[in-house]
């Protein structure tokens, strides 16, 4: 989010507007699972790396790893610092872009019921153009020449509706709305195209708002409703809401960030920027993202092996990440240990969830604190990232 600067600069002038997430509650949500935390041998690096980064200032922090020696979870900090509410393990918290992985995974469930979809493999290779309007595609960069495929690989070239600086000015007067797909697309028409479709990998949330429309344009279903009954109902995941299609209990973590670079983090929870449109808006916990990967990248039994295969074919390198469909392989400085599955950024929030399976690692994480624009923690995010990498991969 390249012009997020100029959207937080303006956040306190309206901070009167009405809240969008409720001051948070004391979570009850415990592990589905019979906790062998303390007996993990890591159990004391691990506490201490978060401690530590809670003192640095980030301010809460929910970690599950697994590794061979089975499942750590540990929490630390404030889910709302206002009211002195924990950051516990169970704490639901913005998943930001790990939406994508979802919607990539949801894309493939589609394709494998074509018959009731009207999705198959090949549609991966046709033009968005078969489903989406001229009177939309002629307004994008290379919008009559890309196809669903390359916008799930971000193949595009088409610019990104988050680094538009009317959009954000647009958020700013309207911080709870519901933004439409189209509405979204209308800050990028008649944009220059970033390269020509195919030629190269640049990320860009515009790309998933187009798959989206395409899920909705072949199922004439909204994709909200098809993510639930194709993926979070079949799996249990029942702390997992997509706003703002789903109305998020009180127990949602608040998100903070240094708006100012001085140390003072602020509340920015309820500055809501597009979601709903496939590129963000799920809001979930360590425990229900762990079955999502774990049906999906270790017992495999969420898609088929075909289309599993498909997915992780990834394309070229937008360092340090490349992109196959509808999910990233990040870290691939660290070459056979890089890892599968998606990050996830926004205003107030960062969220990981990736398997590592050259060491068999599953890490996921969420932290309230945004880390798209610059600021003296997000270095101490940076950190923490990799200290948790080199702790968990040795």
């Amino acid at each position: 989010m390249k012009n997020i600067s100029l959207f937080i600069c303006l956040v306190f002038l309206f901070s009167c507007k009405k809240a969008f997430i409720e001051q948070t509650q004391l979570s009850a949500i415990s592990a589905p699972w019979i906790d062998t935390s303390p007996m993990h041998p890591r159990k004391a690096e691990l506490q201490s790396l978060i401690e530590k980064y809670k003192q640095k200032g980030l301010p809460g922090i929910s970690l599950l790893v697994r590794d061979k020696n089975g499942t750590w979870i540990g929490a630390v900090g404030k889910a709302d610092i206002e009211k002195d509410i924990p950051f516990q393990t169970g704490t639901v918290s913005k998943a930001a872009s790990i939406t994508k992985l979802f919607i990539g995974a949801l894309v493939f469930k589609l394709m494998e019921d074509s018959a009731k979809s009207g999705l198959s493999y090949r549609s991966l290779q046709q033009p968005v153009s078969k489903w989406i309007p001229n009177s939309i595609t002629d307004k994008l960069a290379n919008g009559n020449a890309i196809t669903l495929g390359q916008c799930m690989k971000h193949e595009t070239g088409l610019p990104d509706v988050i680094e538009q600086s009317p959009f954000y000015l647009a958020v700013l007067n309207k911080p709870n709305k519901k933004w439409e797909a189209e509405e979204l697309l209308s800050f990028v028409y008649n944009k220059p195209a970033e390269f020509k479709a195919g030629d190269t990998a640049i990320y860009s949330n515009t790309n998933t708002i187009l798959v989206s429309m395409v899920i909705e344009a072949a199922t004439s279903r909204k994709h909200s409703e098809l993510l639930k009954e194709y993926i979070l109902n079949p799996l249990g995941l029942k702390n997992t809401y997509y706003q703002p299609h789903d109305k998020l209990p009180n127990t949602v973590a608040q998100g903070y960030y240094d708006l100012y670079n001085n140390d003072k983090i602020v509340n920015v929870s309820n500055m809501t920027t597009g979601s709903g449109n496939g590129y963000g808006g799920l809001f979930s916990n360590v425990f229900d993202l762990y079955t999502f990967i774990d049906a999906l990248m270790l017992k495999k039994t969420l898609l088929t092996a075909e289309s599993l295969s498909i997915m992780q074919t990834y394309g070229k390198s937008d360092f340090p990440n490349e992109y196959g469909y509808g999910i990233m392989r990040k870290f691939i400085n660290r070459g056979v240990n890089a890892g599968l599955g998606h990050s996830g950024r926004d205003l107030g929030y960062s969220a990981n969830l990736f398997y590592f399976p050259n060491k068999e690692v599953t890490q996921i994480y969420f932290v309230n604190y945004g880390t798209d624009s610059k600021s003296n923690l997000r270095q101490a995010f940076y950190d923490f990232q990799e200290e948790l990498l080199d702790l968990t991969l040795r």
